[in-house]
């Protein structure tokens, strides 16, 4: 006999956003798919760090490669330089899974091996509205890498991720 998978009403608006501001995330982790696009979004999931209100409160980001010039804010964020042979550059680490189901040119059998995996950061939380809902949004990624400027002069953060252009 069948059954109805029943859930809150309350459930299904989701979760109140937090205010906007700074706060401490550590990243729990990457949930890789392919983007309607095409291309690929690595899907960053994140938890709000040491908030006395919002701690363990979710963030994600979707980091697709299209935009990869976010990548060394995101990386720089949690302490770590991008990774380099002088042609090519990628977040530390390296993407493999089970070895019966991975498949490079597949997204979802991915599995992040690597050091920024529960590593403390600081972001800019803003909250910003989607079809008529708001939600929380990173604006920006500050650097925890000493001395960035010197060592990567080419690199240029971003201060607002969220400013459309026109």
């Amino acid at each position: 006999m069948g059954f109805q998978m029943k859930v809150s009403n309350e459930k299904l608006e989701g979760m109140d956003v937090f205010p906007a501001g700074q706060y401490d995330v550590k990243l729990v982790g990457f949930k890789p798919n392919k983007a309607k696009t095409g291309s690929t979004n690595l899907n960053a999931m994140m938890v709000v760090h040491g908030h006395p209100d919002f701690a363990n409160r979710k963030l994600y980001d979707s980091l697709n490669v299209g935009g990869a010039f976010t990548y060394p804010d995101f990386s720089h964020c949690f302490g770590l330089p991008m990774e380099t042979d002088g042609k090519d550059s990628w977040l530390p680490g390296e993407w493999n899974g089970d070895p019966a189901k991975f498949k490079e040119d597949d997204p979802t059998t991915w599995v992040y091996k690597g050091p920024l995996v529960g590593r403390i950061g600081k972001v800019e939380v803003a909250v910003d509205n989607y079809n008529g809902k708001d939600n929380n949004k990173i604006r920006r990624y500050f650097c925890a890498v000493p001395d960035c400027a010197t060592k990567f002069p080419k690199i240029r953060h971003i201060a607002d991720l969220l400013k459309k252009s026109s």
